[in-house]
C-alpha cells in the first residue's frame, strides 16, 4: 500500500496544483473574465495535473540510481517506499489519460497537450542529460500553462501580449530553476546517466551565475503583465512585489552560496515565491 505521502512526493503535486492555476490564469486572461465552470475547464485543469504528475513519476522511475548516489533520501523509490513498477506503470497512465482527455477540449488543446507529453518522455529518457536542452525543456513546461490556459478559451492560437509576457516570465523562472537542480544532481548524474548537463560543462559557478541572472531578468519582467493590461491594483502589486523580492534573495544566495543544503533551500524558496507571483497575477486578473 503507498502511502499519501510517499504518492505526493512522487509526482510532486504542489507542482501540479501551481499548473492547474497557471491554466486558470491563461484561461481568465484570454477570455476576459472568470470561465464558467464547465466540462471543458474541468478537463483543461485535469490536463496538466496528469501531465505533471506522470513526468515527475518517470523522473524518478529513470533516475532511481542517480538519486541513490545524489543521496537523495527523499525520493520513495530510494527510500523503498514506493516499489520502481508502481512510479512506470503510474506514469504511463497519468501521461496517456492527459493526452485523451485533452482530445476532448479541442484541437489546439490536444497538440500541445501531445507534443509536450512526448518531449516529457523525451526529457526524462535522453534531453534532461544535455546541456541546457533539459532546463529550456523545464523552463518551457512551467509557461506553456499559460498558453494551454488561452487555447482552451479561445479556440484559437492567437496569443494576447498580457498571455505571452507571463509565458516569457514563466520560462525564464523555470530555467533558472531548472539549472539549480542540475547543479544539485551533478555528481549523481555524472556517474549514474553520463550525463553532460550545463553545469558539468561549464562548470558549477558559472551555471550559478548563469541561474542568478535568470533570476536578476525575472525581477522587472514580473511587471510586464501589467504595463500589456493586467489591472493595476495594490493587492496584486503587492504579491508580485513580495515575489520579486524573493527570487531577488534567491539570486544572491545561488550566487555567493555552495553547499548543497544552500541549492535545496534555494530550489524549494523558488517554488513558494513563484507561487506568490501567480497569486498575484491570478488576483490582478480577477479583481
Amino acid at each position: 500500500m503507498v502511502s499519501i505521502s510517499a504518492f505526493l512526493r512522487l509526482t510532486r503535486f504542489e507542482h501540479a496544483i501551481m499548473l492547474a492555476i497557471a491554466v486558470l490564469i491563461g484561461e481568465i486572461i484570454a477570455g476576459g473574465s472568470i470561465p464558467l465552470f464547465s466540462f471543458v475547464i474541468l478537463l483543461s485543469l485535469l490536463v496538466p495535473i496528469f501531465s505533471e504528475m506522470g513526468s515527475f513519476a518517470l523522473n524518478d522511475y529513470l533516475d532511481v540510481e542517480s538519486d541513490r548516489i545524489n543521496k537523495r533520501t527523499d525520493r520513495p523509490l530510494v527510500s523503498g517506499e514506493i516499489k520502481p513498477n508502481f512510479a512506470l506503470y503510474f506514469s504511463i497512465l497519468s501521461i496517456a489519460a492527459s493526452v485523451i482527455l485533452s482530445y476532448f477540449i479541442n484541437i489546439y488543446a490536444f497538440g500541445i497537450a501531445l507534443v509536450f507529453n512526448a518531449l516529457a518522455i523525451a526529457y526524462n529518457y535522453k534531453l534532461k542529460d544535455l546541456p541546457l536542452a533539459g532546463n529550456v525543456y523545464i523552463g518551457l513546461t512551467m509557461a506553456i500553462p499559460f498558453l494551454f490556459g488561452s487555447v482552451v478559451v479561445r479556440n484559437s492560437a492567437d496569443f494576447d501580449p498580457t498571455i505571452l509576457s507571463i509565458f516569457a516570465i514563466a520560462f525564464i523562472a523555470g530555467v533558472a530553476r531548472e539549472i539549480i537542480k542540475s547543479v544539485e544532481d551533478m555528481e549523481g548524474d555524472k556517474k549514474a546517466r553520463k550525463s553532460n548537463t550545463l553545469p558539468i560543462l561549464i562548470g558549477e559557478q558559472n551555471a550559478r551565475r548563469l541561474a542568478s541572472l535568470l533570476y536578476l531578468v525575472f525581477v522587472p519582467l514580473a511587471f510586464a503583465p501589467f504595463y500589456f493590461g493586467l489591472k493595476i491594483n495594490i493587492v496584486p502589486l503587492a504579491f508580485v512585489a513580495i515575489a520579486d523580492l524573493g527570487v531577488l534573495y534567491l539570486a544572491y544566495i545561488i550566487f555567493t552560496g555552495w553547499s548543497s543544503p544552500v541549492l535545496k533551500k534555494a530550489r524549494n524558496l523558488s517554488l513558494l515565491f513563484l507561487f506568490i507571483g501567480l497569486i498575484g497575477l491570478l488576483l490582478a486578473a480577477v479583481i
